[in-house]
């Protein structure tokens, strides 16, 4: 009988599998370097255009309830600490009030190499023992600390570092504002704004406050490679008329989130763009929705989508944003005493992208309103 070769028998599936698996691994380990990159960092809660102009928000750091072993510190605190460090020449700090041991350490550290420091805040806030506290330690160390004393407040909240940073928004440099707050700093390199803010700085520094003051329109517009950036003061450079004439012309929509909203040419604003069929949405402090002179009834009855707040502590952002590409900011709220006593700063930033964050950080923060946090 012939002889038939004999069939071999199939491999388990399981023997092939294996195989594969371990021919797999032999090629990838060939390209595998000997020093694996690291991992990628994680991306920091800030949006930038360009150097430029950069937006930060506090809102994506926050933790609720706050409690001090559980905070995270924002990259706005980060960066605004790391120009301090960097500086060479100059730091001017406006702060309505300052209480971050951290952001003094670093002032105080610029001053001891030799950088020029110097410091207006409002005497409203030395009753709290820890701003009483840093301003001795920075006085102490030979930093010149001016008060205004006024009952007016001095309101701003700006640093400018090298006659070409700004940092300005509706940012305390507090633990408040910082840990606690919904809160935007924008900081700004272009020295023709450093300019415009060192030439209000100095006008303080020298104790003129409030209609002491004198206007400088020269420095009010200034132009960065993507944006259209204008800088108003109060109460010299009467920003009001600037910020109705932007409702008034709006199209299409108009966002606010305000801490404070009690001005009456701004409410007839407002209710006059739903009139001719603007969409006007909003979020309001809480604790000052329905305090006295709050607008926020008169608002609601008038067809603005207006909400309080959710945060459990403070939502104390100062914006409008308009047609989706204007951008109204500082710490200018919108109320009289802001337009007419206060030392405020405004700043008006025609640009969509920027425009863009902002909505995106109102989306935040009315998501926050429909949904309240809880501390206890």
């Amino acid at each position: 009988m012939p002889r038939y070769p004999r069939r071999r028998r199939a491999l388990p599936l399981w023997l092939v599998l294996l195989a594969l698996l371990g021919l797999y691994a032999i090629y990838a380990l060939s390209r595998t370097p000997l020093h694996p990159a690291p991992a990628e960092s994680p991306q920091p809660h800030h949006t930038a255009i360009s150097r430029q102009v950069q937006v930060f928000f506090t809102t994506p750091t926050l933790r609720y309830p706050d409690e001090p072993e559980r905070r995270v510190a924002p990259p706005m605190l980060r960066e605004l600490i790391g120009d301090v460090s960097r500086a060479r020449r100059s730091i001017d700090v406006a702060a309505f009030d300052l209480d971050l041991p951290q952001l003094v350490d670093a002032l105080i550290a610029a001053r001891q190499r030799g950088v020029r420091v110097r410091v207006v805040i409002d005497s409203e806030n030395l009753t709290d023992p820890a701003v009483a506290m840093l301003t001795g330690r920075m006085q102490d160390r030979r930093i010149p600390v001016v008060f205004d004393r006024r009952a007016p407040f001095m309101h701003n909240k700006f640093v400018v570092i090298d006659d070409t940073i700004v940092w300005t928004g509706s940012w305390n440099l507090t633990e408040n504002c910082t840990f606690r707050n919904n809160n935007n700093a924008i900081r700004l390199e272009n020295r023709n704004i450093a300019a415009s803010y060192r030439r209000e700085f100095e006008q303080m520094h020298l104790g003129r406050f409030g209609s002491a003051k004198r206007s400088d329109s020269g420095r009010l517009a200034a132009q960065t490679t993507s944006s259209s950036i204008t800088i108003y003061f109060s109460p010299q450079d009467k920003a009001l008329p600037i910020i109705l004439d932007h409702i008034e012309h709006a199209r299409s929509t108009i966002v606010f989130m305000a801490f404070s909203l009690t001005s009456a040419p701004v409410t007839d604003a407002l209710i006059n763009a739903v009139e001719r069929r603007v969409r006007v949405s909003g979020v309001v402090e809480k604790r000052n929705a329905r305090g006295t002179g709050s607008v926020f009834t008169q608002l609601y009855e008038h067809g603005v989508d207006i909400l309080e707040d959710g945060n459990c502590y403070n939502m104390h952002h100062k914006v409008m944003i308009i047609d989706d590409e204007i951008v109204i900011t500082g710490s200018y709220n919108f109320t009289d005493n802001a337009e007419n006593t206060n030392d405020e700063n405004l700043t008006i930033i025609h640009d969509a992208t920027i425009a863009r964050f902002f909505l995106e950080e109102y989306a935040r923060i009315r998501q926050q309103a429909l949904e309240p946090t809880r501390c206890n």
